[in-house]
């Protein structure tokens, strides 16, 4: 029949429906403004997840090609910030994907298999771009259409280690561009050439230029740099390359007496070769910062080129030396570094008499110091006399040393406000502490207790100890922030709290604690509505006892009324038991009187019975007194007992 027909349609029209929808891709990692895609070997584009969605990432998958139409429904939304398509199987790029994603500001490309941009015009579209990564493994040449209509651009990534044309000027037409990052490891072996027109496009006064990725083995392969230094880079710096000493010391050259107020080389390696460059005299006195940080050097202590690390301090006001194997810088250096203003040389290997080296034995150095980060090196002891002169110094990191104890008294400079040193082993701390610290890290150690004076304290981090009860809160009338997660805290309570004036904060998950019904509620009710801020959710405070509720969330606990007041429940219990025995009492009475009624009713026999044993009694003749003579006790006993005898046989008679 033509319904049945009718019907049979719309069955089919509903699962090929449902059939593309099991099909096509989708993305199941979304949150509200975000959709992480990668790693799920997609080989299209999903559809938008949501109206919200303001960040996607479809990096490590297997797109091959993108369609025309792809990116629409996120182009619908006007509001995509970020795309992420890098490394991924792109062959080749077209600017009709990005025409309407008029308000995106970060585009990554990198690590796909195409050779050139496109046909041009690519990025005309995205007037708001203001980061771009583009380039990869596969890219051979750079052409000026490539970026026509681009300009505005703050952060710049170009990989090209196999590049092998770039036209000059392909990059200036973007205008100025703070942050550039080359990965041009290939070009720098090959063509400096190109390199050389790279840095001419992409160099502008204040840009700071970052070379990644890259091997320079011989000092030629530093003379490009000119250019960067020429056209007022600001910022220098290199990360995970490879550079010979001789490199090293042309590039101190180059930059030697240029406007270069920011130097940095991580997370490299410095190597001795047989090439030998004399280093000219350092003029480096617009220099602010230099960063070391990460810095593998074989056998440093033979190669005395790079002495002149420590002329470069001399001048700057910040100066990071991390994991760089340091283990001493002399007095005779430290003497000379009278403008630092920020030294970090964490994660060395400094022990205690280096460091007393270092600080010329607290006679009074690096005056001008506000920050020292001396943490993760190999102190054993806490010497508060080589800081005392240093009347500018704020901020002291000591952390993740070995110290195990703290003396009882120490000297510190009144200017101190910071300290740091959580990670060392204390199992204790006196009044060593300083009494003008405002910020207070003992993290991870084995504190049980801590009752140290501090009212200037705002902020106290004392998480990972074996405290068993907040802090005294009249010891610290200015803390506004207490951290105490991963303690052995049983409970707290509102009390314990008001004894803080000014707490705002207070983060203490991850601790033991005993589910009263005191605790439950103060947790579940007075704290939601306390001036004390709880940071984490509640979720993360565990019941540790009862066993009845261990593992289970604070929040979640439902006790009993016998459970959270038992002192009550037994009273009442017992009251409940009292009136139970007066009622039955009372109905046993009530109901014994109406049985003697209905005796005396019934022929008065009881009455009887009573008169005649009282009468029996009164006129018994038998009268027995109890003998003075001992020897006459048995025959009173014997007389008695007859007697009784004959008055029961005289009862049963009357009966």
């Amino acid at each position: 029949s033509f319904r049945e027909k009718v019907m049979k349609f719309l069955v089919f029209v509903l699962l090929v429906s449902q059939c593309s929808a099991l099909t096509s891709q989708q993305c199941h990692h979304c949150e509200q403004t975000s959709c992480d895609c990668s790693s799920q070997n997609l080989r299209e584009v999903p559809a938008a997840a949501s109206k919200l969605i303001t960040e996607l990432d479809l990096s490590l998958n297997a797109l091959e090609t993108i369609m025309k139409d792809d990116f629409l429904s996120y182009a619908a939304l006007r509001a995509l910030f970020k795309l992420d398509l890098s490394s991924n199987q792109l062959e080749t790029l077209s600017s009709g994907w990005f025409q309407n994603l008029t308000s995106l500001h970060y585009l990554n490309l990198l690590g796909n298999k195409y050779s050139t941009l496109g046909q041009g015009n690519l990025f005309l579209p995205l007037r708001s771009l203001k980061t771009l990564h583009f380039g990869g493994p596969f890219l051979q040449s750079v052409s000026k259409r490539d970026f026509s209509g681009l300009f505005g651009l703050e952060e710049l990534v170009f990989e090209g280690n196999h590049l092998q044309v770039f036209n000059r000027g392909s990059l200036r037409q973007i205008g100025p561009i703070s942050h550039v990052t080359l990965r041009l490891s290939g070009v720098f072996h090959r063509d400096l050439a190109v390199v050389r027109a790279i840095l001419l496009d992409v160099v502008h006064p204040n840009t700071t230029v970052t070379f990644t990725d890259t091997q320079f083995n011989k000092s030629l392969q530093m003379f490009p740099l000119h250019v960067a230094i020429e056209r007022g880079a600001t910022g220098l710096s290199f990360k995970n390359v490879n550079m010979s000493v001789s490199a090293c010391v042309q590039l101190v050259n180059i930059f030697s007496g240029s406007d270069l107020t920011f130097f940095a080389i991580e997370d490299s390696h410095i190597f001795k070769n047989e090439e030998e460059v004399r280093l000219h005299h350092i003029n480096l006195t617009s220099l602010d910062v230099i960063v070391f940080k990460n810095i593998d050097i074989n056998v440093f202590y033979r190669v005395p080129e790079l002495h002149f690390m420590q002329n470069i301090l001399t001048v700057v006001r910040r100066a990071s030396m991390i994991n760089t194997m340091l283990f001493v810088i002399p007095c005779q250096s430290t003497i000379h570094f009278s403008d630092l203003e920020f030294l970090d040389i964490s994660d060395n290997i400094i022990g205690d008499l280096t460091l007393m080296e270092m600080m010329c034995y607290g006679i009074g150095v690096l005056l001008n110091l506000r920050t020292l980060n001396i943490s993760k090196n190999i102190l054993s002891s806490i010497n508060s006399k080589l800081f005392t002169r240093l009347e500018k110094l704020e901020n002291l990191d000591m952390s993740r040393n070995s110290f195990d104890s703290m003396p009882s008294t120490c000297s510190w400079p009144a200017s101190l406000k910071f300290l740091n040193l959580s990670s060392t082993s204390l199992p204790e701390v006196t009044s060593c502490l300083p009494q003008s610290l405002q910020i207070l890290d003992l993290s991870r150690n084995k504190l049980t207790v801590f009752s140290i004076e501090l009212p200037l304290l705002k902020e106290l981090y004392i998480s990972g100890n074996k405290l068993g009860n907040l802090p005294d809160g009249h010891l610290y009338v200015s803390l506004a922030v207490l951290s105490i997660q991963d303690n052995n805290l049983a409970k707290f309570s509102s009390k314990n709290l008001h004894d803080y004036q000014s707490l705002r904060v207070l983060e203490a998950a991850g601790n033991p604690y005993v589910c009263s019904c005191d605790f439950v509620g103060f947790v579940t009710n007075d704290l939601m509505n306390h001036k004390t801020v709880v940071r984490h959710d509640l979720k993360s405070y565990i019941c540790d006892s009862p066993n009845a509720v261990r593992g289970e969330r604070v929040s979640d606990v439902k006790l009993s009324v016998f459970e959270c007041r038992t002192a009550l429940a037994i009273s009442l219990l017992c009251l409940g038991i009292l009136v139970l025995c007066v009622l039955i009492a009372g109905l046993c009475y009530k109901f014994s009187v109406v049985g003697l009624n209905e005796g005396d009713l019934g022929g008065g026999k009881c009455d009887n019975f009573v008169k005649i044993r009282l009468r029996k009694a009164m006129n018994s003749r038998t009268y027995l007194e109890s003998p003075h003579d001992e020897d006459h006790i048995p025959a009173f006993w014997q007389s008695l007992r007859t007697a009784m005898k004959t008055s029961e046989i005289d009862n049963k008679d009357n009966l």
